[in-house]
């Protein structure tokens, strides 16, 4: 009976998107969105894994409870965020592919069958798109092609790697390959390459990343949050599944050289960003490329890597709520437009100020934990060059993102009277950089993965 639940996990919030055509839709997705958490909570708590047309392991347990607790939390968002649509059909649509968004991730995350995995991340793709353009804006449905060519172009090069691994294995059962301990040959390494540059692409490592500060920015900010907190580390999901199969030393230094190149992209960028989406967005990328590098090294830095996956998913998430509760005010995404936060909407500079001190890895937030252990297992790996590397853009990004926060909240006179965001925007903002505060003691407490 271990397929059940990993069964409804994709299946309810896939039930649910028929909401669209009951009155009660809005209800209709806070209970879709609850009840796929309380199944991953249930995945969890039972430690089911299944190896048969299911693969739940730790990494995609913790996932997959990350994954529902972001929808929960976002859809809880869009019905404060959203609410001049009222019973719009647009609202309708939006919530509906949000539960297909939600499903797909989740499919993603629990198949055991790298053919399986690449059409959930392609099916992630389509249905995200869509959840783009809700506003129909122009700039909303440029930065939605923008997304789906770039990205659909590097999940065909993806899909080259999966058809290496089939030529390579003859097979294509994750949990089988994991378990071979087999001798590296020049197609598995290849196949390993082709990954990093599709699901690359998705997971918005440089150089491939072009779509990701546009499609960040122009969505709505709880599909910002999604993207931003679980979309792309299902993509980076993905990759790691394939390097578990791939690892070789050559590999490894390629997979290192992408993520420190993101690193130094992201160092170069973020100082010159005018608009804090894009700025949040760029940060999404830096914390992507630590992940991968926590990945690669293994060890404590693999600890390190989970720690900040869900500390960072957690932490982006409440940025992303917070910008738009700052958007819905002060109609504008440029920085330098928005002062005196502090004073006109003090209960969304805090959850702001404390987001962005989350994500750029500050005490007490699990991504200093996370990036802490990252940068000791590269010293223990004789990495020097590349933990010189890491310092360095993370003290320019953290710079970077903190003072431009900072001049928000505490600068100049406000623009607008004061006018804090809705009850529900505010306290779903401030609850997930809480939970970002509490990884670390969450995962003791659970004791360990």
């Amino acid at each position: 009976m271990n397929w059940l639940i990993p069964s409804l996990l994709v299946i309810i919030p896939s039930l649910f998107s028929a909401s669209y055509f009951s009155g009660r839709f809005r209800e209709l997705s806070v209970i879709s969105a609850a009840v796929t958490l309380l199944l991953a909570l249930a995945i969890n708590l039972l430690r089911i894994k299944e190896a048969d047309f299911f693969l739940v392991d730790s990494l995609s347990r913790i996932l997959m409870l990350t994954v529902s607790s972001v929808y929960l939390l976002s859809t809880l968002f869009a019905l404060g965020y959203h609410h001049n649509l009222g019973e719009s059909r647009n609202m309708r649509v939006h919530l509906s592919m949000m539960h297909i968004f939600a499903a797909s991730m989740l499919f993603s995350l629990a198949v055991n069958n790298y053919g399986l995995l690449w059409i959930g991340v392609e099916a992630t793709t389509i249905t995200s798109a869509l959840l783009l353009v809700i506003e129909e804006d122009a700039l909303n449905v440029e930065a939605a092609w923008r997304y789906v060519i770039i990205v659909s172009a590097g999940l065909a090069i993806s899909l080259i790697s999966i058809i290496m691994i089939y030529d390579a294995f003859g097979t294509l059962e994750i949990s089988e390959l994991i378990a071979i301990h087999h001798a590296m040959n020049t197609t598995v390494e290849i196949a390993a390459a082709t990954a990093l540059i599709g699901f690359g692409t998705k997971a918005g490592l440089a150089p491939m990343h072009g779509w990701l500060p546009d499609a960040h920015s122009e969505a709505p900010s709880e599909i910002s949050s999604m993207f931003s907190g679980v979309l792309l580390p299902v993509a980076l999901f993905a990759l790691y599944r394939v390097y578990q199969i791939a690892y070789s030393p050559g590999i490894e230094q390629l997979f290192l050289f992408f993520a420190l190149l993101t690193l130094v992209v992201v160092a170069l960028l973020l100082p010159s960003q005018r608009f804090y989406k894009r700025m949040f967005a760029y940060s999404t990328m830096e914390n992507m490329a630590l992940i991968l590098i926590g990945f690669v090294v293994g060890g404590i830095g693999y600890l390190g890597a989970v720690i900040l996956l869900v500390s960072h998913a957690f932490g982006k998430a409440g940025a992303f709520y917070s910008s738009g509760n700052v958007l819905s005010v002060f109609k504008t995404k440029r920085i330098d437009r928005v002062t005196g936060l502090r004073d006109s909407m003090p209960q969304t500079s805090a959850s702001l100020l404390l987001s962005a001190l989350a994500v750029t890895g500050s005490p007490p937030f699990g991504a200093f934990i996370g990036e802490i252990f990252i940068f000791f297992a590269v010293i223990r790996h004789g990495f020097f060059l590349a933990a010189a590397v890491m310092l360095v853009t993370l003290l320019i990004s953290f710079s970077a993102i903190n003072m431009k926060v900072g001049g928000m909240v505490f600068s100049g006179p406000s623009e607008t009277m004061k006018n804090e965001a809705g009850l529900l925007q505010r306290s779903v903002a401030m609850v997930s950089v809480g939970i970002s505060a509490l990884v670390t003691l969450l995962y003791l407490l659970a004791g360990g993965m």
